[in-house]
């Protein structure tokens, strides 16, 4: 009699690695930002109601290079299942300046009153805005863009030397908040799942057209 003996080779597959979890942007965050901004305004006019001088574009100057920085807080909710929408307020510490000046100035008959001029300035101090957010997940970062309602605040300053030699020291200077809206985009990455760092640009639309009239001293041309 003979017996034969069978031995089976069984082995097990490796189990498959768990699936990568997925990023969820859904929740509030509060966060800070910093960054380069700069500003343009359109015309900016000298009108003079005792009719020494001309009404007269300043046009000599313009923009400079300025910063922001502030504070920024929402709140996210994906769906479907990589879109995410959200609604977000900041705030933002601004150190943004545009000078115009403008000499010699001419009377409204076209006579050049030497020793004439005017300077005048435009500075922002702060930004603010309320904003919703629409964007797309991909690489592990959200991909939006942004647009809603803005206000800053605007500081008004203009000097001016009129009359015979520039005898008359014209000089006014207020504070205004202004209204208008802002739209962007930007990328968010999410280094880790409390981590957020981001890049944005935003465009401000603000009314700042805007009248001062000045005190003069002397009182009466010398």
């Amino acid at each position: 009699m003979a017996q034969g003996a069978y031995a089976a080779d069984l082995r097990l597959a490796p189990a498959p690695p768990p699936p990568a979890p997925v990023a969820n942007w859904t929740g509030f965050y509060i966060g800070v930002h910093g960054g380069a901004a700069w500003q343009s305004m359109p015309s900016w006019t000298l009108t003079d109601p005792n009719l020494i001088i001309a009404t007269t574009p300043v046009t000599s100057g313009g923009t400079q290079l300025g910063a922001v920085g502030g504070l920024q807080a929402g709140y996210n909710w994906q769906f479907a299942p990589a879109w995410v929408a959200g609604v977000e307020g900041d705030f933002s510490w601004a150190s943004l300046a545009d000078h115009r000046a403008e000499a010699p100035l001419v009377s409204p008959t076209g006579i050049v009153r030497a020793g004439n001029s005017v300077s005048m300035s435009a500075n922002t101090e702060w930004l603010s805005s309320i904003r919703g957010k629409l964007g797309y997940v991909g690489w592990n970062t959200l991909w939006y863009v942004t647009g809603g309602g803005a206000l800053a605040n605007m500081e008004y300053a203009a000097t001016s030397f009129v009359g015979p030699a520039g005898s008359l020291n014209s000089v006014t200077s207020f504070n205004t908040t202004k209204s208008g809206w802002v739209v962007g985009g930007g990328a968010e990455w999410m280094a880790t799942t409390n981590i957020l760092l981001r890049a944005e640009y935003l465009y401000y639309g603000i009314n700042t057209s805007a009248n001062g009239s000045a005190g003069v001293s002397p009182a009466s041309a010398v």
